[in-house]
């Protein structure tokens, strides 16, 4: 696959364009970022991607500044990091504007070179603090939130917000535009309401009026990109300078190497290439033993959930996929890869366990 000449007969220009992006002063390697994702994107998850190539940057699962400023152990390990987790931004949310100034200057002080200001979470936990979306729909205190963290670390600040809290409140436009006047570096746009939750259609239109709104900082759209095709078409219809993507990392660990692939022919030309079994038992291994590494036996708790994403790309059975949300030692997960390998391929559904899974309850018990 080709992607299409505009109508003047040349590439769209994000074709041709500099692969890298500059947001404040640091110069990322691609436009092509591991979005936060909450209960997953921690250390292990991040390195092993990275490990397969193409992201551009990752950033953290949403870290309290209460649980850090306390050093409370999650927070510390949704922190944790090291030299080949680069580059790497910090998610932090919270209600009180001191408590998340304070986490700022915390995380900048101990090296950590960016932090990302949630405003995006659906969840009831985080909006009944004040945190998450619900900072949307108090303009003056969210202006109030990025210019303090602005002013109090010399790293980049950016912020992730959704398109408003319903549809009778789309205030991402005019909150990007604000948040760049205090000096934000960059807004990246999850392109559903909070009202939505992960329901529905991303709605390319409002990521487009949020790029729009801005005068020069880049806006990152996010939402719904599970393929090479979903990435591209999100730049082209939004002019966002760059793509996160969370949940379709998880369905295709690959899908960063593959956008580079064809970022880097130069054509956007869309390959049909895939990884090997072997690749994918081998990334299946990685993934598990730098969780091990962190979190020792209790990794097979902590791994089980990773499987109802994994199972279709890796080419798991589907009762292998079941035994590995079971699980309960090391020596176990080594026999079910022993099979996985010995079966490879004999998968009989192609629809991610995960994605047949949805919240129980509105959205508004969330």
């Amino acid at each position: 696959m080709l992607i299409e000449p505009t109508e003047t007969g040349e590439l769209p220009h994000w074709i041709d364009e500099d692969t890298s992006l500059a947001v404040g002063g640091r110069r990322l390697p691609s436009r092509y970022f591991l979005a936060p994702l909450a209960g997953y994107t921690h250390l292990a998850f991040r390195r092993v991607i990275r490990e397969l190539g193409g992201v551009g940057l990752a950033t953290t699962d949403l870290v309290q500044a209460t649980t850090l400023l306390s050093g409370r152990k999650r927070a510390m390990q949704l922190i944790a990091t090291s030299p080949e987790d680069r580059p790497l931004s910090v998610q932090i949310f919270g209600g009180r504007v001191s408590e998340l100034v304070e986490a700022a200057e915390w995380l900048a002080d101990r090296g950590y070179e960016g932090i990302d200001i949630n405003m995006g979470c659906p969840m009831a936990k985080v909006n009944s603090q004040g945190g998450g979306a619900r900072l949307m729909c108090d303009t003056e205190g969210a202006c109030e939130v990025v210019s303090r963290v602005v002013s109090s670390v010399d790293v980049p600040v950016t912020v992730k917000m959704r398109l408003g809290w319903d549809r009778d409140q789309i205030t991402a436009p005019a909150l990007a535009r604000a948040f760049e006047a205090e000096g934000a570096a960059a807004i990246t746009i999850h392109g559903r309401t909070r009202s939505q939750g992960f329901g529905g259609q991303v709605d390319c239109e409002g990521i487009r009026r949020t790029v729009e709104a801005v005068e020069a900082i880049p806006v990152v759209g996010n939402g719904d990109v599970r393929t090479v095709e979903d990435a591209f078409a999100m730049r082209r219809a939004t002019g966002c300078a760059a793509v996160a993507i969370g949940r379709g990392a998880m369905l295709d660990p690959w899908l960063f190497v593959k956008i580079a692939r064809a970022v880097e022919s130069g054509q956007g030309e869309v390959t049909s290439w895939q990884p090997s079994a072997d690749d994918q038992v081998a990334f299946l291994v990685r993934h598990f033993e730098l969780m091990t590494m962190q979190h020792g036996e209790h990794s097979c708790l902590l791994f089980r959930k990773f499987a109802a994403w994994y199972g279709v790309r890796l080419g798991i059975p589907e009762d292998l996929e079941d035994c590995l949300r079971r699980f309960e030692s090391i020596e176990k997960f080594g026999e079910i890869v022993e099979q996985i390998r010995q079966r490879h391929g004999t998968r009989t559904g192609d629809v991610a366990t995960a994605l047949v899974k949805v919240p129980n309850g509105p959205v508004e018990r969330w």
